[in-house]
């Protein structure tokens, strides 16, 4: 019961419109037709008839359908299972007609072979499939797929009464001479009717025309063969008395948590950026005509051109030639086989809809099932590519050793999926087919709205075992790889760095505000406050709130808004904002408060990431040069050497040591006038020299 109760429920959710009637034997009443006709038929009832799956039905078999101690013929069972689904689909149009036996077959069929002729007889005059669920029965490893794709064998093995290898030898009978049928164990079954497959749908062509050059055009159609599974859609609301109801969605507005009458002629269409409502006209709207949907090839690339990081869409297509043009069927086969045997794609243009956006989609040669045909991929544009920029793996200095290798290897192959699982007869398989392999969150939510249709005033079940299978490393698995795991980790010993102290920078620093002014001892005290020493101190009354980089203190202020959490791409642009506004904008000489800067940004971006320094300094040494600062540049930058951060002092930088040595060095002069020229910029430090010229 619980097995026809699961593939019910398997039905709703992926195949809803199929049609589904249930007959039980084993009943104390009887209620068949050949029993009525022609009598015989004890113990048999036709529970539900023919119809669409649906949660009421499954109420009442789980909870008004009770164990009974009368039997029945399983074959008597069948012969009215088949005069009932003959019955129930007169005048009705079914794809296919398939008959689920499930039984424990104790009772044995007492019939000659004519009889058995005639079971088999009447069951493919109508076309339909039998499909027997029972114990005792053996599946091979490899049986992969959905229920009822694969088939089984009995179990000779197994400790069976006479009663029992009686009906077996009938059911072999009746399944070697049907059409289709198949074999079942009980608990393979309900396994796999535990998980509910994707909704069978009928697959819909894209039809359009390939164009390749102005005189060669093919007719294709193009199916949909890959894309993400949507689970479960809008579905109608059945109430637990069986009345249905309908849904009204009601949509209130809140102000500040309270409720606000509003009216449609009020609201501007917008979007968010961030917390920042952004208010759009769809007027200001530049149409774009990209024309008539189409398919046209824009040329020929060696397939290794195209990688997977450009491959982008929601799924893939399979094309092959429009169904009854045998032209466009000739040209597509010789275009496949050309392109195969010249390892080349086909670059296109996909217009989906009349004036949509176009694509560009990759068509490569391939053979589904030895038919000719492209698989169609979508690519990306040359702005939705993100420019990437990691630093180089191996190192002399991390190299691993011969050990590492091997022990690494090991793991591997310890780790290898393919006889990860054993079965109840011992035999491994592989973990996490394609096949066998469901999204588990989909699947809980199946489960979960099972059992809220089926037991409403119940609480939620929590993830079942069978799910935590999908998303956990197998047992045999962790069991052999354990003791390689332990080598790995004696070979690959990790020691703890401790971060840096501020104190190298910070004594730096105080070196620079040393020289011919007494305070140096107050600059340092200042510096060495603002650092280490909480800015929301309540014992300091006269301490200023540092919410951002200024400057009056930028290098204070950096590092104490990096010690707070502050995202370090945040505060170096603020810091940077601080510098050119004290080198460039200020009027007053920016004294040492520049150089300290400078100098602690290079220091954390040395450990937090140098690429944004390193972009900033390459930018900020042009500035200085085109703005007659080359004091500062030859005093601060290379005198104190706060140049590129190369791979040499951070393993996230991407500079040689090359390329940090010559960027001490200075441009030609003519380069450095033809940007002066260029730049309407002017230098508020050389306005007085330049009037005291012109007087």
């Amino acid at each position: 019961l619980n097995c026809m109760i699961m593939a019910r429920a398997s039905g709703i959710f992926g195949a809803p419109n199929d049609q589904v009637g249930v007959v039980l034997f084993g009943t104390e009443e009887t209620n068949n037709q050949p029993n009525i006709d022609h009598g015989g038929y004890e113990n048999i009832c036709e529970a539900f008839e023919l119809k669409t799956a649906n949660w009421q039905t499954l109420r009442i078999l789980e909870h008004q359908i009770l164990r009974s101690d009368s039997e029945a013929n399983w074959l008597d069972a069948l012969i009215v299972g088949n005069n009932f689904l003959r019955n129930g689909a007169l005048g009705k149009k079914f794809t296919e007609l398939s008959i689920v036996l499930i039984s424990p077959m104790l009772v044995r069929a007492d019939v000659d072979e004519s009889d058995v002729e005639k079971v088999i007889d009447a069951i493919n005059a109508i076309g339909a499939e039998l499909h027997v669920i029972t114990n005792h029965v053996l599946h091979p490893a490899a049986s992969v797929g959905p229920i009822f794709s694969t088939s089984g064998v009995f179990d000779e093995q197994a400790t069976k009464s006479s009663e029992r290898c009686h009906n077996e030898r009938l059911v072999k009978v009746v399944l070697k001479h049907l059409n289709e049928g198949t074999l079942s164990n009980i608990n393979w079954a309900e396994r796999k009717l535990a998980f509910i497959g994707p909704k069978v749908v009928r697959p819909t062509p894209w039809n359009n025309t390939l164009f390749i050059g102005t005189k060669v055009k093919l007719s294709i159609s193009a199916y949909l063969q890959i894309s993400e599974q949507k689970g479960l859609g809008s579905f109608k609301v059945d109430n637990v008395d069986g009345s249905s109801t309908r849904v009204e969605m009601k949509t209130e507005h809140f102000l500040n948590d309270k409720k606000i009458d509003l009216f449609m002629q009020d609201v501007t269409v917008g979007y968010m950026y961030g917390s920042t409502a952004v208010p759009y006209d769809s007027t200001i709207e530049i149409e774009y005509r990209s024309g008539e949907s189409r398919l046209t090839c824009l040329g020929f690339t060696p397939s290794k051109n195209v990688l997977e990081e450009h491959l982008s869409g929601n799924g893939t297509y399979v094309v092959v030639a429009k169904k009854g043009c045998s032209a466009s069927h000739k040209k597509l086969c010789a275009l496949v086989k050309a392109m195969h045997e010249l390892d080349v794609a086909m670059i296109v243009t996909k217009v989906y809809r009349k004036d949509t956006r176009p694509r560009l989609n990759a068509l490569l040669p391939s053979y589904k099932n030895e038919i000719p045909c492209f698989v169609m991929l979508e690519l990306i544009f040359k702005d939705e590519l993100s420019s990437l920029k990691f630093p180089a793996l191996l190192k002399s200095k991390h190299k691993p050793t011969d050990e590492q290798y091997d022990a690494v290897s090991k793991l591997i192959d310890s780790m290898n999926l393919m006889d990860a699982l054993e079965d109840t007869n011992g035999e491994c398989r592989e973990a996490f087919g394609l096949q066998n392999t469901y999204n588990p969150t989909l699947q809980h939510v199946y489960r979960t709205v099972a059992h809220r249709a089926l037991h409403p005033k119940q609480s939620l079940p929590l993830v079942d075992n069978t799910l935590r299978e999908l998303i956990e490393v197998p047992k045999t698995l962790a069991e052999r790889s354990k003791p390689i795991l332990e080598e790995v980790k004696k070979l690959f010993t990790l020691k703890e760095i401790q971060p840096k102290s501020r104190n190298e920078w910070l004594q730096r620093v105080a070196k620079i505000s040393v020289g011919a002014d007494l305070n140096s001892q107050s600059s340092s005290t200042t510096i060495d406050s603002g650092i280490f020493e909480a800015d929301d101190d309540t014992g300091c009354v006269s301490r200023r709130k540092v919410v951002s980089v200024g400057t009056v203190t930028p290098a204070e202020d950096f590092a104490l808004l990096l010690r707070r959490g502050e995202k370090f791409t945040t505060v170096a642009t603020q810091l940077q904002n601080a510098v050119f506004e004290l080198l460039f904008t200020s009027m007053r000489p920016p004294g040492n408060k520049v150089n300290a800067a400078v100098m602690v940004y290079r220091s954390e971006a040395i450990k937090l990431g140098p690429y944004r320094y390193n972009e900033w300094i390459t930018e900020f040494k042009e500035t200085l040069l085109s703005h007659n600062k080359k004091q500062f540049w030859e005093q601060v930058i290379v005198g104190e050497r706060m140049g590129l951060i190369s791979a040499h002092e951070s393993d996230m930088s991407t500079v040689s040591d090359e390329q940090a040595a010559s960027f001490y060095k200075l441009p030609t002069e003519s380069t450095v006038m033809e940007k002066k020229s260029d730049d309407d910029f002017i230098d508020p430090d050389s306005l007085l020299d330049d009037l005291y010229q012109i007087s």
